[in-house]
């Protein structure tokens, strides 16, 4: 869902001494992180959503500090450029972590990767933005709810300090700080952020090796159809019968689990809800049953992923798919069962010429209309009429529908 450009470290093995493992012009799929030494967006994403935290990997992304010569190591680069996501109502202040030597750090961080871009904001305690060698003097500034006179975990011997006393070691992000780092091999602690991160916000920071012990991040999308059509909003007579299909991607291996499919009546999905069916992952395409909408007004759906032992439950956003069931009015409309191949009727509201006027055939907008309409009938159409003394009143904004007047009938084209 987020696409960046990726770009080459170096031009060649005999400039990099062999050591680059990145691959070359892949996709970004995590916008969170900006470039970082070898990588263009974070090689890891944890979101923490309702039902907790998860975790997804950009395959595309190496370890950032993947030049083993410069960083004098040897082996398979481990350090993680680690991106968060926050998906819940809250500020998120602090993220618990653990796996093997996640904490181990040893001074090829952020800013001081070896091994391409820096990212802004990097710098010395004396302002100095010449960064990049492996065991540098810089990092971001600590953040205000940093204590005073702290020094972080692993920063290397003689790193100067801020003003404030605190001994930064590179590996945090521009407003994250670590604490409680375990006993060696360090494989756990608490990154802290500060500010917290708001709801629908990130941040990034790096690890000395990828977070475990998180369940696999899953996506899941819905698309909804009735009487032929589909769309996120669908504007329909009562008396209508509407299904959602769903889709999960992300994950590990093959997910097992349920999605059960719901529609509410208000925006926030909460309170009672019209219950839509649980369509098991590993029996076939996801589908809701087919539900009748006999009152007027709004309904949204939503549909959730349960989980397994593997792989994070998810839930789709409430009101991405909607269905409007306008209140009903005469308007002036052939009766019903016409054989017709134009269409033409001037609307009134009750005894008032309507103003404007939204025309759906199969649930879809033919056009918009100022008091008369005029319509070309293809085989056979359910027309909905949907207008107001309101000039505009609909205009995508499904929310008024308590202005809305509609009269529906089926046609057959002659």
């Amino acid at each position: 869902m987020y696409r960046l450009t990726r770009w080459l470290v170096c031009l060649g093995a005999v400039l990099c001494g062999g050591a680059f493992t990145g691959s070359v012009a892949a996709a970004a799929q995590f916008s969170q992180c900006p470039a970082v030494g070898a990588d263009t967006g974070c090689q890891y994403l944890i979101t923490v959503g309702p039902s907790g935290a998860s975790l997804a990997t950009d395959p595309s992304e190496p370890s950032f500090a993947n030049n083993l010569v410069a960083t004098n190591e040897s082996g398979t680069a481990t350090d993680a450029l680690v991106g968060v996501q926050n998906d819940t109502s809250t500020p998120l202040a602090s993220l618990n972590i653990t796996g093997p030597i996640t904490f181990e750090f040893d001074g090829d961080g952020i800013c001081d990767n070896a091994s391409g871009a820096i990212p802004k904001g990097c710098q010395t305690p004396t302002g100095s933005t010449a960064c990049g060698p492996a065991n540098g003097p810089c990092s971001f500034p600590p953040p205000a709810g940093e204590p005073s006179g702290y020094t972080d975990f692993g920063a290397p011997h003689g790193t100067p300090a801020w003003p404030n006393g605190d001994v930064q070691n590179g590996y945090e992000g521009p407003t994250s700080w670590f604490s409680n780092v375990a006993p060696s091999p360090n494989n756990g602690g608490t990154v802290n952020f500060s500010p917290a991160v708001p709801p629908g916000g990130s941040t990034y920071f790096s690890l000395e090796a990828a977070p475990k012990d998180l369940p696999t991040t899953t996506y899941l999308t819905t698309t909804q159809t009735a009487a032929g059509a589909s769309g996120a909003i669908l504007y329909l007579p009562r008396g209508v019968r509407v299904r959602s299909a769903g889709q999960l991607t992300g994950g590990a291996g093959q997910p097992t689990g349920q999605v059960t499919f719901r529609l509410f009546r208000n925006s926030t999905c909460s309170g009672d809800s019209i219950y839509a069916g649980t369509s098991s992952v590993s029996s076939g395409p996801l589908a809701s049953n087919s539900v009748r909408l006999g009152a007027v007004g709004i309904y949204y759906w939503q549909a959730a992923y349960g989980g397994d032992a593997t792989n994070a439950p998810s839930v789709t956003s409430c009101g991405d798919q909607a269905v409007v069931i306008p209140r009903s009015g005469s308007l002036g409309l052939p009766s019903n069962g016409t054989c017709v191949s134009v269409l033409t009727a001037r609307l009134r509201v009750g005894r008032r010429a309507a103003r404007s006027a939204e025309v759906f055939g199969n649930g879809k907008l033919v056009g918009r209309f100022a008091g008369k309409i005029r319509v070309r009938i293809h085989k056979r159409e359910q027309i909905a009429v949907i207008a107001s003394s309101v000039r505009g009143a609909f205009a995508g904004k499904p929310e008024a529908a308590n202005l809305f007047r509609e009269q529906s009938r089926t046609y057959r084209a002659c």
